[in-house]
């Protein structure tokens, strides 16, 4: 056991500690199974342990998350040796909280947690792939907006629509899902939609850094990015690339200003690798028979995930049992 024989959670205030490091948790229970000051293996944890989190006693593999975080000086050192895996579960200390608590945003929605492994940082761009993302991008809007404790960001959100393909009532059912009016949520989205390849790149590069510090706004949702490049556009091949790369950047300026991206690809281009190829966390969501599957096809930290299932019903319905009525 570590010093003064207690298991470390993560805790929403790690950002007050001085050192930087790599944390190793249970996502089941969120108990720190390794603290480390370089990356290394998650295999090298679990084998440790012998496959077993000594907090809640649950199988470790695949269930091993990492991020990177300034823990607490306070902390005493956490080592794979100073942990058993034969040690009984311990109760959680009432100043340690979870780690949703500490990650920079969760979709709440199982499926896809599972697929990224529970965490995304507050300032990663995250792109989906597919159909269906036009859906994921709608739920994005409303849960953005929800507190951190929540799993959102708790903060005003920046839509640009690429393709025009905004969905009102789409995005009013998952207010109401969550017991917000409608009106209220959407008064919380800063929106732009974008007619042609140029007004897209003038958008992203001029408009957005703008609008991201004139209404505080800490994530950006960008749904079918290259919709206006797409069959039919009148932008050559040349041209496109540029515009493609030109909205890239844009993107990596507002990251780099702490702002959580999330990026959607419906429409497929030949222009789309200027955002796939560049994305922190890359999922692919394809449909068959009324089922959507989501495959993780890149993420910093999760190397392994197994492909998830869902149907649209499943996001639009997946809070029914905790949902208020809708004020007035």
């Amino acid at each position: 056991m570590p010093a003064q024989g207690r298991l470390h959670y993560l805790y929403e205030a790690a950002e007050e500690g001085e050192k930087e490091r790599f944390v190793y948790f249970c996502s089941g229970c969120s108990c720190i199974l390794h603290v480390s000051a370089s990356l290394e293996p998650v295999a090298r944890t679990v084998e440790s342990l012998e496959n077993r989190c000594p907090g809640c006693g649950s199988e470790l593999e695949s269930g091993v998350s990492c991020r990177s975080a300034r823990v607490p000086e306070s902390w005493p050192e956490v080592t794979r040796s100073s942990l058993s895996a034969r040690a009984a579960p311990a109760r959680r200390e009432a100043e340690f909280k979870t780690a949703a608590s500490m990650r920079g945003f969760s979709f709440n929605f199982g499926p896809l947690d599972a697929l990224v492994g529970h965490y995304i940082d507050q300032a990663w761009s995250v792109a989906f792939t597919g159909a269906r993302a036009n859906a994921v991008g709608e739920f994005l809007c409303f849960r953005g907006q929800l507190p951190r404790e929540q799993g959102g960001r708790d903060s005003a959100v920046v839509l640009i629509d690429g393709g025009n393909r905004s969905d009102l009532y789409l995005f009013s059912a998952f207010a109401k899902l969550y017991g917000v009016q409608p009106k209220k949520a959407l008064r919380r989205v800063v929106t732009s939609r974008a007619f042609t390849p140029y007004q897209l790149v003038d958008l992203v590069t001029r408009e957005l850094p703008r609008v991201v510090e004139e209404y505080g706004a800490r994530m950006v949702v960008l749904t079918d990015v290259f919709g206006v490049m797409g069959e039919g556009s009148e932008v050559d091949e040349d041209e496109g690339r540029r515009l493609a790369l030109a909205v890239r950047r844009g993107i990596e300026e507002v990251k780099g200003k702490g702002v959580l991206v999330f990026e959607t690809l419906i429409t497929r281009t030949s222009f789309d690798g200027a955002v796939t190829d560049h994305a922190d966390v890359l999922v692919g969501l394809e449909e068959e028979r009324g089922r959507i599957r989501g495959t993780l096809q890149r993420h910093p930290f999760v190397k392994r995930s197994a492909p998830r299932e869902f149907t649209l019903r499943d996001l639009l319905f997946h809070n029914r049992a905790e949902a208020k009525e809708p004020e007035g």
